[in-house]
């Protein structure tokens, strides 16, 4: 197994939402299922979370 970053990416109705993280997969799909179980993971066991980082432009 190796290391791999993965970003995940969702078209919402009002925007794009990425998931970037690290997992340990042997194959690039292992590594997509287990981004995604970690997301939702994150999504079920926190309280109240915030952006930490933002970029504006001008579209």
């Amino acid at each position: 197994m190796a290391r791999q970053r993965v970003t995940l990416q969702a078209n919402l109705p009002h925007g794009t939402f990425y998931w970037v993280t690290e997992v340990n997969a042997g194959t690039e799909e292992e590594a997509v299922v287990a981004a995604e179980n970690l997301f939702l993971a994150e999504m079920e066991n926190i309280d109240e979370w915030e952006f930490t980082d933002f970029e504006v432009a001008n579209a």
